[in-house]
């Protein structure tokens, strides 16, 4: 997996500067300040580390977070950043205009959407691994702070990714295209309940639709999520198998779902609750899990049913 031998502290391997007319303009847009600041120096970038983060409600967007840890003496102003990362395309900014100050011994956060995965000659299946080559952070920061700031320059730095982020996201794309070429899959929207076995049971329907001329698209396994999970499970596990997903053939599978807890923070604070992981196969081959979102209707039904099932107070 493309980091997980490397720790925190990455090395500065370039150091590229590119050194602008003038520093970074004032926020009330008026003219940029006259600085005695240079650009950043190489001892000053030596002493820069950054580790690729992600949170869990950030995955369905793709936005990582380049998380730049400052080991110098110098106050810095932390302007932008860019990623570099096998089996990826270019990076872009996700929330342009921000800038934060970096102290000495503080970590400061770059938010980036990741670049179209790029999936040509990587092996697929479950555990499809990224090469193994160091993906590194283009840094774009000025030394200073506020209305004292020296020349914008760019440092570039390796990045570490300690959590295997990069690897799982190249894993889900590539897989979730893989399945895309041979079946369109989407939840309804409506969520209906009705008592079976004496339970209050919520049905949630996966719409299969092949697509023509594509490859052959099988339904191994639906995962059960920290929401909803299946009554009446084969083999103990909490999602549905075999007869379960007998409807793909008929282009919907029915899923019974109760729900997988009753406290109301699980609800309050859900992030993944309300994607279905999907196990799928294409033309024989098992892919990386893959997550199809609830539309908004359907997770609005889901939640009115867990609050009516668990008897939280109107």
């Amino acid at each position: 997996m493309i980091a997980a031998s490397r720790g925190r502290a990455a090395a500065v391997v370039a150091l590229t500067m590119v050194v602008g007319a003038a520093a970074v303009a004032c926020t009330d847009g008026g003219a940029t300040p006259q600085s005695t600041l240079g650009p950043v120096p190489d001892d000053v970038a030596a002493h820069l580390s950054v580790e690729v983060g992600q949170g869990r409600t950030q995955y369905a967007d793709r936005e990582i977070v380049l998380e730049v840890t400052n080991s110098s003496d110098e106050t810095m102003t932390l302007v932008s950043g860019a990623l570099d990362a096998d089996g990826f395309g270019p990076s872009h900014p996700t929330r342009e205009g921000r800038t934060a100050v970096l102290r000495p011994g503080t970590t400061r956060d770059v938010y980036l959407g990741l670049g179209e995965a790029e999936c040509a000659g990587f092996p697929a299946g479950p555990d499809e691994p990224v090469p193994d080559a160091a993906p590194s952070a283009t840094i774009t920061l000025a030394l200073g702070e506020h209305d004292e700031l020296g020349p914008v320059s760019d440092v570039v730095v390796d990045a570490g990714d300690s959590g295997g982020h990069l690897a799982r996201n190249h894993a889900v794309d590539c897989a979730q295209a893989a399945v895309a070429a041979g079946a369109r899959l989407e939840v309804d929207a409506d969520v209906p309940v009705e008592a079976r076995d004496g339970e209050l049971t919520a049905l949630v329907s996966l719409r299969v639709e092949p697509v023509a001329g594509g490859p052959e698209v099988t339904i191994d396994r639906l995962g059960g999520t920290t929401l909803m999970e299946n009554p009446d499970p084969s083999g103990g596990a909490s999602g549905w198998v075999g007869e379960d997903l007998a409807g793909q053939d008929s282009g919907r599978i029915i899923l019974p779902v109760v729900p997988a807890r009753c406290d109301a923070h699980a609800v309050g604070e859900d992030k993944r609750g309300t994607f279905v992981p999907v196990y799928a196969s294409v033309d024989g081959e098992p892919q990386h899990v893959i997550y199809v979102p609830m539309p908004d209707a359907a997770r609005a039904d889901l939640f009115a049913f867990i609050a009516d099932t668990c008897d939280w107070p109107q």
